[in-house]
């Protein structure tokens, strides 16, 4: 093989590998909400607001929501009825298993709350901020073949 030959097979070998460094699926943190609490009513009103502001959600993440499905639910909603603890009517309801794993697909704020009786009104709500996905770094660049 000649040594022009030689460069163009190791820059296609390099180029290769920052496609799929790039296409390569990233998998995300999965945080369960509330730790050790689970969801559920809480000890004090801003449990989740602390949970919650004490951690980083990236696009890609996943919430993990543990809980007695036949004691609570869990339903995506917006600011509106997170705010006035409504869920009249929840972008999403998630109510009939447990656990339940709610992909963070983009970033944003997103807002959930219980809605069986007042538990929401107790504090068994909760508001996240995803940041967008990191970028993956691209990997070590191979080494050239020496010239010769």
């Amino acid at each position: 093989m000649g040594r022009q030959t030689c460069k163009l097979v190791a820059v296609a070998a390099v180029a290769a590998l920052l496609i799929a460094a790039v296409h390569r699926p990233s998998h995300g943190a999965e945080h369960k909400v509330g730790d050790e609490a689970g969801w559920t009513i809480p000890p004090y009103d801003d449990l989740y607001g602390d949970w919650s502001s004490s951690r980083t959600f990236r696009a890609g993440d996943t919430l993990l929501f543990e809980f007695d499905p036949g004691f609570y639910d869990v339903m995506q909603v917006s600011r509106t009825e997170y705010d006035d603890c409504t869920a009249d009517q929840p972008f999403v309801a998630f109510s009939d298993e447990a656990p339940v794993a709610v992909p963070l697909m983009e970033s944003g704020v997103f807002y959930y709350v219980c809605s069986v009786l007042n538990y929401c009104s107790l504090g068994q709500k909760l508001n996240v901020s995803v940041e967008p996905a990191a970028m993956p770094l691209p990997p070590s660049p191979v080494p050239l073949p020496a010239n010769g």
